[in-house]
């Protein structure tokens, strides 16, 4: 199997270590990169963007049909060429005549339509401009949803709330690397002053200003001790997480991913929102939901009560674990690849 080009988060990693150990099938991953750009994740392959030469990409093309099975192709992204939708479909159907099968993944902001957020959340940060990425976000991924309604194929999906985009989609959970599940400092329901991590990439994704400001409050009451960072390698990031009792995710956005998940299978407190369509699909999720007008409240009353946080934190981790650690994930793919999962 073949996924790429984009392995976000590194995600694609994840998953091809999941399928290799849980169904012993070889998985490549294959990054599109400049040269000369460093990149933190473990891949297979990088291959340039835009290959300008029709032979030379024909001739990348034509070693993935040779050589996979199965294709996953990512965010609409075709490989070797910075043409979008129109040109995945063309090759998963050159592709498919050739006995290969392909499957689209979406992973969030490459399929959400920013109107539709808007229309459905009182808290979208799509409200704003936020520098033109809003305006940018609904012209690509309109042209984007245009172009899937002409997909027949299987579309993965990696967030519940993107059902709401994307028809007839398939959940395949993030999954996390299996050091997260490693024995870690307990958090500590007996602290003076808890400690609360907020972890941001996009600021105005996360309403991460908000945040600052509630968890900002709380610190300087003596409440909590707060910390909020930015620019973590993804190395550094779980000793941030384990220094935490309680993450706060973005809030008010519908949706969770990777930070979540890993700070769920660590054994911590994580306040956020993963949104009505996934408190339907999962109500058991552990995430504990959280507005821009609700945050303070919430953060007030689970410091004042802490008899279920030991609990609240052992149905994260095994909610992590369930669905994180690539067993899911792996299962997920073995049903669409029509092979059977091994056995541990």
């Amino acid at each position: 199997m073949l996924i790429g080009p984009t392995n976000t988060v590194g995600q694609g990693s994840s998953w091809a270590a999941a399928v290799q150990t849980r169904l012993g099938i070889p998985t490549e991953v294959w990054k599109a990169s400049l040269p000369e750009k460093t990149y933190p994740y473990r891949v297979d392959r990088m291959i340039q963007p835009e290959i300008p030469e029709e032979r030379e990409r024909s001739v990348l093309v034509d070693d993935i049909a040779k050589r996979f099975t199965h294709v996953i192709n990512e965010s609409g992204q075709p490989f070797g060429s910075a043409r979008s939708m129109r040109r995945v479909i063309q090759d998963a159907y050159s592709r498919r005549l050739r006995g290969v099968r392909t499957a689209l993944l979406f992973h969030g902001s490459d399929i959400r339509l920013p109107s539709i957020h808007l229309a459905e959340n009182p808290d979208s940060p799509f409200r704003h401009s936020n520098d033109g990425l809003t305006e940018k976000l609904e012209r690509l991924v309109s042209a984007r949803r245009t172009r899937l309604a002409f997909w027949v194929g299987t579309t993965f999906i990696t967030t519940l709330d993107l059902h709401r985009y994307v028809g007839r989609a398939t959940w395949l959970p993030v999954a996390i690397d299996p050091s997260w599940f490693m024995p870690a400092r307990s958090i500590d329901s007996e602290a003076a002053r808890p400690k609360l991590l907020h972890m941001w990439t996009r600021r105005e994704f996360s309403h991460s200003d908000v945040i600052d400001q509630v968890c900002s409050r709380l610190h300087d009451s003596g409440l909590v001790e707060y910390r909020s960072v930015s620019g973590i390698s993804p190395d550094k990031v779980r000793e941030q997480i384990i220094w935490a009792d309680v993450v706060v995710d973005k809030v008010g956005f519908g949706a969770t991913g990777v930070f979540a998940a890993e700070a769920l299978a660590s054994g911590r407190i994580v306040v956020g929102d993963i949104g009505a369509r996934a408190r339907t699909i999962l109500p058991e999720h552990p995430v504990i939901d959280a507005t821009t007008s609700t945050l303070d409240g919430l953060l007030r009353d689970l410091v004042a009560d802490r008899s279920g946080w030991a609990a609240q934190a052992a149905a994260g981790e095994a909610f992590a674990r369930r669905y994180h650690d690539g067993r899911y994930s792996a299962a997920v793919l073995a049903e669409w690849m029509g092979v059977p999962v091994k056995q541990p």
